[in-house]
């Protein structure tokens, strides 16, 4: 099962159980889970939630004549992962490593 399809199952799962009004304990005995998953993943949607699911571009304005020679890289922080983008970097491949970055923190 690919990581898609888990967060598909488990949203399905999720929908599932706040319908049921049934108890945490009893909604994982009836569908053959543990209490630890089901807490796992209503905790990572709950975050995902409050954080959104977008990448956002901010424009960036220089002013001046500033020295860039100082300093060859940008660094671009998503959550924990930290990413060093140099001079003719690949956009699509930034683009999509902070996607899924996103996805995942």
């Amino acid at each position: 099962m690919t990581h898609k399809e888990r967060r598909q199952q488990w949203k399905a799962r999720i929908e599932a159980y706040k319908a049921s009004g049934l108890s945490a304990r009893e909604f994982c005995r009836q569908h053959n889970i543990t209490t630890r998953q089901l807490y796992y993943w209503l905790r990572k949607e709950t975050l995902k939630e409050q954080t959104g699911n977008t990448v956002q571009w901010l424009p960036v304005n220089l002013s001046g004549q500033e020295d860039t020679s100082l300093s060859d890289f940008l660094t671009v922080k998503v959550g924990p992962a930290v990413i060093e983008v140099r001079q003719g970097f690949n956009e699509k491949l930034l683009l999509d490593v902070v996607k899924v970055l996103s996805t995942l923190c």
